[in-house]
C-alpha cells in the first residue's frame, strides 16, 4: 500500500468516524430531549391530578373537621340546647354531605355515634364513639392527603423542620 493510497483510507476512516460521532451525538441528544420532554409530561399529569384532587381534599377535611366538632359537642353537652343543636347537624351531616367524602372507615363510626344516639347511651359511650369519629377522619384524612400529619403529627412536624 502506498503512502497515497493509505492518506486517502485514513481520510475516509477519518470522516466515517466523524459521521459515526455525529449520528452518535444526535441520537443522544433526541434522547435525552425526549426523556425530558417524558418527565415535563409526568410533572404536568402530577399537577393537574393535584389540582383536580385539591376541591375534593379541602371539602374532606372541612367536613372531617366540622363532624369531629359536632360529635364532641354531641357527647360534651348531652340534652342541653347546644347538645340538641349538634344532634340535629349530626344527623345532617350523617344523611348528606359527609356521605359525599366519607371512606368506609368514617361510615362505620359515624354509624356507631348514631347508633349510640339512637340508643340515648351514657355519655361514656357517647364520649368514646366521637373519639372514634375524630380517629377514623384523621387516619382517613392522613390516606386521602398522602402525608402522615394526621396519624403521626410529632413526625410530620419534625420532618418540615428538616427541610431546607
Amino acid at each position: 500500500m502506498t503512502f497515497e493510497n493509505g492518506l486517502k483510507l485514513a481520510t475516509i476512516l477519518g470522516a466515517l468516524a466523524s459521521f459515526l460521532w455525529g449520528v452518535y451525538q444526535w441520537r443522544e441528544k433526541s434522547s435525552q430531549e425526549l426523556q425530558a420532554r417524558i418527565q415535563d409530561s409526568e410533572r404536568l399529569v402530577e399537577t393537574r391530578r393535584i389540582e383536580a384532587t385539591k376541591p375534593f381534599l379541602e371539602r374532606q377535611l372541612a367536613l372531617y373537621s366540622e363532624i369531629t366538632k359536632v360529635a364532641a359537642q354531641v357527647a360534651t353537652y348531652g340534652s342541653s340546647d347546644t347538645g340538641k343543636k349538634a344532634q340535629a347537624r349530626f344527623w345532617e351531616l350523617y344523611w348528606g354531605e359527609l356521605a359525599l367524602v366519607e371512606n368506609q372507615a368514617v361510615e362505620t363510626a359515624m354509624k356507631r355515634m348514631g347508633d349510640a344516639l339512637k340508643d340515648e347511651a351514657p355519655a361514656e359511650e357517647l364520649g368514646q364513639a366521637s373519639l372514634a369519629v375524630a380517629r377514623a377522619c384523621r387516619d382517613s384524612l392522613d390516606r386521602s392527603w398522602g402525608i402522615r400529619a394526621w396519624s403521626a403529627p410529632d413526625e410530620a412536624a419534625s420532618a418540615t423542620r428538616r427541610v431546607p
